[in-house]
């Protein structure tokens, strides 16, 4: 689940933001509860820009690799980069998954989904920032479309306070993909999202979302991202 960028303490939310999203480089937000099979792998790489009246835009770089180690479970690493005002930050995660009940036709899909965020402020070194953990459902909606829910807690250590966060979101399972998210936490009004990707063949895919945070002033953000499947 992709935590809302502006809902930790800047400088140190800025680079943490996308990395608790293994979907990161999809049109989609919310996590799936199917987990990448043994030996599968996935390469994610994103580009992004979000704004607000009055304040500096923050530009971010993000990159996530995972691939799946058996026993339904996958493991990842994530790196990020944002810059805003000229400063910037960094971020390296280790991120996990693992489905309990495979999703099928008429039958609903339970996973865990787990991540632990280390981020780096200028001129200081990596620090343990956040550690979160969600509960993950997917089930079809109707041929081609699949409905999606997370639910979880986050504990963040720069602010000293737990969250709780959630996620709702839909994607058709065409090659030419539609997705739609609202998502947030319980400190803040939530986000919604749109987005659309596109299956090149070869393992390749590529998105592009544009999200909105339901708060003022209001938070605009588009990413850019690319994937291959290996």
């Amino acid at each position: 689940m992709k935590t809302p960028l502006r809902s930790l303490s800047w400088p140190l939310a800025l680079a943490a933001a996308a990395l608790a999203s293994a979907a990161v480089a999809g049109p989609r937000v919310t996590e799936t509860a199917d987990a990448l099979a043994r030996g599968d792998c996935e390469l994610e790489a994103a580009a992004s820009r979000e704004s607000s009246s009055g304040t500096p835009a923050v530009r971010g770089l993000e990159a996530i690799i995972g691939c799946g180690v058996g026993g339904d479970t996958q493991l990842g690493m994530g790196w990020a980069r944002a810059t805003a005002a000229g400063l910037h930050a960094d971020g390296v995660a280790l991120l996990g998954k693992t489905t309990l009940v495979a999703p099928d036709a008429g039958r609903t899909g339970w996973a865990v989904a787990y991540s632990l965020l280390a981020v780096k402020a200028p001129g200081d070194s990596f620090k343990s920032e956040e550690l979160s953990v969600s509960a993950v459902a997917t089930r079809e909606l109707l041929p081609g479309w699949l409905g999606h829910a997370n639910l979880g807690f986050s504990h963040s250590r720069s602010g000293k306070q737990n969250s709780t966060v959630w996620s709702l979101g839909v994607e058709s399972t065409d090659d030419l993909a539609l997705a739609a998210d609202v998502y947030g936490d319980d400190r803040g009004k939530p986000w919604v999202s749109a987005g659309v990707g596109y299956t090149l063949g070869g393992g390749v895919s590529a998105s592009l979302s544009y999200a909105l945070q339901l708060d003022r002033p209001r938070v605009r953000g588009v990413t850019l991202g690319a994937k291959l499947a290996f």
